[in-house]
């Protein structure tokens, strides 16, 4: 396990700027959540409304959510020769209802759609602060500069997310082993959600456990990583977020520094959770639900 404590401001705690930032974060990339990445950020809150000032051109474009489709596409991994029917053991063995089903698909569509967009995001922050350029790049559509609607859409739920602090009994313990098994640095947001529903999250984390060990799934994050990292540099407009302007923001070294570990531990966190998701969606929803994409 990771030494690198993931620390972030909740959203029930948020106030002031933070809380304006997570209002226009959520509007922008079209969803009802501040998803990990940004509420771990607002911890460091110069760099954090910075960080959204310098992104926010970009993400809420058509460019984006095209590239951020195209990238869920790349996420899908080889799935297992006999996928499990995770439906039919809920309703047979935990007498789960047809809406305990529908809520848990709910919050694979809510993540899914979100997590390709924020490592898109977390790539260009960490290229940024690395003095690599990103953006600048003519659009080769005119229609990508466009701006896409904002807020939620209609339907996506609102996911409660139980904390890892106030988890005990079974969930505790699974907390505890997805970041013990996976050198995580948090519990992500997906795995707080499933929460409420301990017997789908079991069943969910074994089929993820025994698919990590395999080559396919690495071989899908990095080419996940790769493509994100790419879309971010092409992006139409600048992203100018490098070290000497950090540290004019009045970020010292240190706090620069672990900044640039948050990035990067998200670069790995956010594609390996969203493949995660996606087999997770093939056991409960069918592999041919595992390409479309959520709220069409």
């Amino acid at each position: 396990m990771t030494d690198l404590v993931l620390d972030e401001v909740l959203e029930k705690a948020a106030t002031g700027r933070v809380l304006e930032i997570y209002e226009d974060i959520k509007q922008t990339l079209r969803t009802t959540q501040v998803n990990f990445l940004f509420r771990s950020l607002a911890v460091h809150e110069s760099y954090f409304a910075a960080a959204w000032e310098a992104l926010r051109p970009n993400a809420s474009i058509i460019y984006f959510e095209r590239c951020a489709d195209s990238l869920r596409m790349r996420m899908t991994p080889p799935m297992p020769e006999d996928v499990p029917d995770f439906e039919e053991e809920l309703e047979e063995e935990c007498d789960y209802t047809e809406e305990q089903i529908s809520e848990i698909n709910q919050i694979l569509d809510v993540y899914n759609y979100i997590n390709p967009k924020n490592l898109i995001l977390v790539d260009a922050l960490r290229g940024s602060l690395g003095g690599i350029k990103i953006g600048g790049v003519a659009p080769g559509f005119d229609e990508d500069l466009e701006s896409l609607p904002r807020g939620a859409f209609p339907g996506m739920a609102a996911p409660e997310l139980v904390q890892p602090v106030e988890a005990a009994g079974e969930v505790g313990a699974l907390f505890e082993r997805i970041q013990k098994e996976t050198g995580f640095g948090g519990v992500p947001s997906v795995w707080r959600a499933l929460a409420r529903y301990p017997e789908m999250m079991s069943r969910a984390w074994d089929l993820v456990h025994e698919e990590r060990q395999k080559k396919g799934f690495d071989i899908t994050v990095s080419l996940s990583q790769g493509a994100a990292g790419a879309a971010a540099q092409e992006f139409p407009h600048l992203v100018e977020l490098g070290r000497e302007k950090v540290l004019a923001l009045g970020c010292s070294e240190g706090e620069i520094d672990l900044i640039q570990k948050k990035l990067d531990h998200f670069i790995r966190l956010i594609p390996q959770t969203n493949v995660s998701i996606l087999l997770m969606k093939a056991a409960i929803a069918g592999e041919g639900k595992v390409r479309r994409k959520p709220f069409e």
